[in-house]
């Protein structure tokens, strides 16, 4: 019987699933994935290969996810890392969970089990939608080959909707792999608004007079401060209401070191004694003691880019939702400002308060002691900060206390993990931070414990010869868990699952290919960091720390208040 051979299909004429999800990558201006290998995905690689996207291959997929987190953050637009099914799926978890929190727009696409496959107990098939529907704004699985550019836009669509976030897409490998026909593909091009929202005229014309005629405003931004590239509209809010700006999170590195108006440690008298407190761009958690840190008498504006954040466990007196710099700009619109300059008195009394702080670390500093005081290696990482680098903190106790004393001079000259606490960042958001800004020098304080996390993706760092300088805050200990253990239970029993050996972490990168050194002295802290510098290699700089210093933050157990 004769038989009729089915025709091979044109692939100049078709794209595969793997090409398509490149192709709207690259629109978005993606210019690497992070990765670790695996069947279901990599129809994906051959895209990225033909779109001119690099493919950066990692040793953990937490690492990937932090990366793609961090490269959303860097770029202001879509971070991605992608990953394959079942385990590879739930590694990356705690990185969308961060990016969540974080309100950072990363997509993880995530391989699955063919659909002809569907609930015969594929190879690592879980419930992937399910599992990440909670910590992302948008989780779906991609049905169709044809659908691939679709379900991204959606997908990206709804990262961007207000304050940013995650999404997730499961694309089952047949999906992947198969091949349709060019004419059959919609690549979606105008498919979300990139426009300022700005909200009611009425309402910022109030909140303005209000700063104008208070007699001790202050304000607060947070992380979309650094979402919304508003640095220059609040310089011009901090002269144009002659008013103190306090920054956290993202934020930080908004005004430079030397601004007259950006102030730091005075800010718990800021809050107790202000009459009208403007609040954008970060929460009321955690961090703010759910609005209970304020001075209940006081004036509060609330400004964020989602509604929902307006209101949060605190009442307010004027709501603003919109884009922070573009709202900013609308207050100094409104109002002439502080013409008066009735702010003075107020302004003069928190730089008193900033001087204070200054001496008294001073004074822990120029003792010299050794082991060498968290407070020392904090001061000296600060005063080794280039006016380009960014410095990334990745750890419990010792990156509190860099909180406090490290300054970056720029925007977007500091990262941490975000209000959800994540240990293990560091190393990804070193990655990402080389690749995307090679020309930015990188210094990330690391705890020994949050280094032993994700550490060995220092090796990934060496083999893509990605130079940063990685400080380790070495007490061989969970310091900021043991403060409250130990005051809860005894010394005794603070200690049960606190310590860790002391591991030689400079000989850690000389294993690896990098540079190390290790610091017993504070009068070699400097000379070290130098020299970690000047090899030009991914280096650590092992700190010995005392283990009996604690931050003011971990004393007061303020995280658990």
């Amino acid at each position: 019987m004769e038989t009729t051979a089915t025709p091979t299909p044109d692939h100049a004429q078709t794209l595969s699933g793997g090409q398509i999800v490149a192709k709207m990558l690259k629109q978005e201006g993606v210019k690497h994935i992070f990765t670790i290998s695996g069947g279901h995905i990599i129809d994906i690689y051959n895209g990225c290969l033909d779109e001119g996207i690099r493919i950066v291959d990692v040793r953990h997929e937490q690492v990937a996810a932090h990366a793609a987190d961090a490269a959303a953050r860097i770029t202001g637009g879509v971070g991605c890392a992608v990953v394959t099914a079942g385990p590879g799926t739930t590694d990356a978890v705690t990185g969308v969970a961060n990016a969540f929190r974080a309100e950072s727009p990363m997509l993880l696409i995530g391989g699955g089990g063919p659909l002809k496959q569907y609930r015969m107990g594929a190879l690592q098939d879980l419930p992937h939608v399910a599992m990440m529907t909670p910590i992302s704004k948008f989780s779906s699985t991609v049905m169709t080959t044809e659908r691939c550019a679709e379900m991204m836009g959606q997908s990206i669509r709804e990262m961007f909707h207000g304050a940013p976030g995650p999404g997730y897409l499961e694309i089952p490998h047949d999906v992947l792999d198969a091949r349709v026909e060019v004419s059959k593909v919609r690549i979606p091009v105008n498919y979300r608004v990139k426009g300022e929202f700005i909200g009611d005229p009425n309402e910022i014309a109030r909140a303005a007079e209000a700063l104008a005629r208070a007699e001790r405003p202050v304000a607060l931004f947070g992380t979309q401060a650094r979402t919304c590239r508003a640095h220059e509209a609040i310089d011009r809010l901090a002269r144009h209401f002659n008013m103190p700006i306090y920054v956290n999170g993202a934020a930080r590195g908004t005004l430079p070191r030397t601004h007259p108006y950006g102030l730091m440690s005075s800010r718990k008298t800021a809050f107790d004694q202000a009459d009208v407190i403007l609040l954008a761009g970060t929460p009321l958690d955690f961090r703010m003691g759910y609005g209970r840190r304020l001075n209940p008498k006081a004036t509060i504006i609330i400004l964020d880019m989602d509604y929902r954040n307006v209101g949060y466990n605190r009442d307010f007196d004027i709501g603003l939702v919109g884009n922070i710099r573009a709202v900013v700009n609308g207050l100094c619109d409104a109002s002439a400002g502080d013409t008066a300059r009735r702010h003075d008195p107020f302004l003069d009394l928190l730089r008193s308060e900033e001087a204070k702080s200054q001496d008294k670390n001073r004074a822990i500093i120029d003792a010299n002691a050794t082991p060498i005081h968290p407070i020392r290696l904090v001061h000296e990482i600060n005063e080794f900060l280039l006016e380009d680098t960014v410095y990334i903190g990745d750890g419990g106790d010792i990156v509190t206390f860099s909180g406090s004393v490290v300054r970056p001079h720029k925007p977007g000259g500091w990262m941490d993990p975000g209000p959800l606490g994540t240990l293990g960042v560091g190393t990804g958001f070193a990655m990402a931070s080389k690749l995307l800004q090679p020309e930015r020098d990188v210094v990330v304080l690391f705890g020994d414990g949050s280094f032993g996390l994700t550490g060995f993706d220092f090796e990934t760092m060496v083999r893509n010869k990605l130079p940063f300088v990685g400080v380790i805050g070495n007490n061989a200990s969970w310091n900021q868990i043991r403060y409250g253990q130990a005051r809860k239970y005894g010394a005794e029993r603070g200690d049960v699952g606190n310590i860790l050996d002391d591991v030689r972490f400079d000989r850690f990168a000389e294993s690896m290919g990098g540079f190390g050194i290790r610091v017993t002295d504070p009068a070699d802290i400097r000379p070290a960091l130098e020299k970690a510098r000047d090899s030009g290699k991914p280096a650590l700089v092992d700190v010995v720390i005392d283990r009996e210093k604690y931050s003011s933050g971990t004393m007061n157990q303020t995280m658990y208040k």
